[in-house]
């Protein structure tokens, strides 16, 4: 019995590996038709073209904007700013941003559910700095009372550095080391909002640990957090992992640190979920941005602004 269970979980592995593989191709070769329509473009679409591809946008989607652009103003030949404008122009149109909810968040009455936001996503994607900047920038630019909460109780030291944020920001804190403890932590305060942070595995009993966290905590709008520093694929792939979640909106962080915004911008289209907050950057809360506050498709065309920054301001 133990032989047939191997043999078949090989073979199962084997018949994904062959998927894989065949997925890829598939791709390749729809990449290549792309690209053999761009070829026949004027050269300053072919140039828009090689301009979106030398920013990491995957090629299909460099080909998808560029063919609509030409179709849009009828094959006239336009200077390249023109069509940079025009691409930044399809892109954004292409990106469903967020209702940010901070600002609408009313005050609590006493013993009433506070408003909660989770944040999900694999591990080293950034989710305890986001939920520092997200209570920062509620009591800063909102004046709620914010209590942050970590179901992340893995990562060594993970608890001790909670609990001295919370102590610097002056908010409360709670550990939650069991789904049966969220609920508890969540009620029975004076609070405004709750920021959840969460474990970022991704093993099969993760899967199920973070499904139960997520029924008990029963939070407004759960975001999935990603790393703009990772490649369309790796971004794809982890986002599948997760969209079992009932996720609210895609936030990334780290667009300081990324070579690119092509691969984040490419992978929103196939995702097809909301663009929540963008992290561009340590300094808290300026570096937290609504993505309804930002150009979105000009950072990944011309790349991120120079902003000049406050040299005593709080690093996170």
């Amino acid at each position: 019995m133990i032989d047939q269970f191997n043999n078949t979980a090989l073979y199962s592995t084997a018949i994904e590996s062959r998927l894989a593989r065949i997925e890829e191709l598939v791709g390749d070769l729809h990449d290549w038709m792309r690209s053999e329509q761009v070829s026949s473009l004027p050269n300053s679409y072919r140039k828009l073209f090689s301009h979106l591809v030398s920013n990491d946008f995957e090629r299909r989607y460099a080909a998808q904007i560029t063919r609509s652009i030409f179709q849009a103003k009828g094959g006239r030949d336009l200077s390249q700013e023109e069509l940079q404008l025009a691409a930044i122009a399809e892109i954004n149109a292409g990106i469903r941003t967020m209702e940010e909810a901070l600002p609408r968040i009313r005050r609590r009455e006493h013993g009433e559910r506070p408003y909660i936001i989770a944040l999900v996503g694999s591990s080293g994607a950034g989710k305890t700095t986001m939920m520092y900047k997200l209570a920062v920038r509620a009591l800063l630019s909102q004046g709620l009372r914010v209590k942050i909460i970590s179901c992340d109780t893995y990562k060594i030291g993970s608890v001790e550095g909670v609990q001295t944020i919370a102590d610097i920001l002056k908010v409360p804190v709670g550990i939650a080391f069991e789904t049966n403890e969220v609920e508890s932590l969540i009620e029975g305060s004076d609070i405004d909002l709750v920021v959840i942070d969460t474990a970022g595995r991704s093993d099969r009993g993760a899967r199920k640990e973070l499904e139960d966290f997520m029924t008990a905590a029963s939070p407004n709008e759960i975001h999935l957090v990603l790393s703009s520093t990772m490649s369309s694929r790796a971004i794809q792939d982890t986002a599948a992992l997760f969209l079992g979640e009932k996720i609210d909106y895609i936030t990334f962080t780290k667009l300081d640190e990324a070579p690119s915004l092509g691969p984040m911008i490419s992978s929103l289209s196939w995702i097809g979920l909301p663009l929540g907050y963008l992290a561009t950057g340590t300094i808290i809360p300026d570096d937290l941005l609504s993505s309804r506050e930002v150009n979105a498709g000009a950072w990944a065309v011309e790349g991120l602004p120079n902003v000049e920054h406050n040299p005593e301001a709080s690093h996170v």
